[in-house]
C-alpha cells in the first residue's frame, strides 16, 4: 500500500502536461496491444472465411451450372429413350413366329398371291439379328408396286434384297389366261434386336 501512496505522491509532483502526455501513451499502447493481439487475429480469420466464402460461391455457381446442364442431359437422354422405343416396337423381338411376319406381309397384300415364303438362315449383327426371307409371289405391275408400298408401310423394319421379275407367259407353258401378268422372285430382311 505504501508503493501506492508514493507514486500517487510523485505523479503528482509531474507537471500536468507531463501526465496527460504519460496517460496518452499508455493509452496508445493499450490500444496498440489490443489490436495486434485481439483485432488483427480476427482480420486474418475475417479474411479466410471471405476467401472460403467465395471459393463455395464459385462451387455453388459451378455446380448449378452442372444441374442445368445434367437436367438438359436427362431430357435429352429421356427423348433418346423414346424414340429407341418406338424403333424397337417396330423391330421383331426375335419371340415372334415366323407366322406373324408373314402375316404382316399378307396383311399387305392388294391383289398379289403369294406363292412360296421361306426363310433362311438369321445372321448375326452387332446389336440385331438380320433374318432374311425368300418370297416368290404373282400379281401385275400396278398391284406389286402397290404391295410394296403397304409392305413399307407396315409397323416392321423390313428391307428389300435382290428381286426378279418375269412375265408369266414366259414361264407358264399352258399359257392359261390368268388375272396375273408377273411372277417375281424377292427376298426381305426382318431384323430381330439382341437383348
Amino acid at each position: 500500500m505504501e508503493f501506492l501512496i508514493n507514486f500517487y505522491e510523485k505523479w503528482l509532483e509531474i507537471p500536468r502536461w507531463q501526465r496527460w502526455f504519460i496517460i496518452i501513451i499508455l493509452i496508445a499502447f493499450l490500444f496498440w496491444c489490443l489490436y495486434f493481439l485481439r483485432i488483427t487475429p480476427l482480420k486474418e480469420q475475417l479474411l479466410t472465411e471471405k476467401r472460403k466464402l467465395e471459393s463455395l460461391e464459385s462451387t455453388v455457381n459451378r455446380l448449378k451450372i452442372a444441374k442445368k446442364r445434367k437436367d438438359k442431359l436427362e431430357r435429352e437422354i429421356t427423348t433418346l429413350r423414346k424414340e429407341l422405343l418406338i424403333i424397337e416396337s417396330k423391330l421383331p423381338t426375335g419371340k415372334e413366329e415366323v407366322s406373324k411376319i408373314i402375316r404382316s406381309i399378307s396383311d399387305a397384300d392388294s391383289g398379289v398371291t403369294i406363292v412360296n415364303i421361306q426363310r433362311k438362315l438369321p445372321m448375326d449383327k452387332k446389336y440385331y439379328v438380320e433374318i432374311p426371307y425368300k418370297i416368290e409371289l404373282k400379281s401385275t405391275y400396278p398391284q406389286f408396286i402397290h404391295w410394296c408400298e403397304n409392305l413399307s408401310k407396315a409397323n416392321r423394319i423390313l428391307n428389300f434384297g435382290n428381286f426378279s421379275i418375269n412375265s408369266i407367259y414366259n414361264l407358264e407353258k399352258d399359257k392359261k389366261k390368268t388375272k396375273y401378268t408377273v411372277n417375281v422372285n424377292l427376298e426381305i430382311k426382318a431384323f430381330s434386336l439382341k437383348r
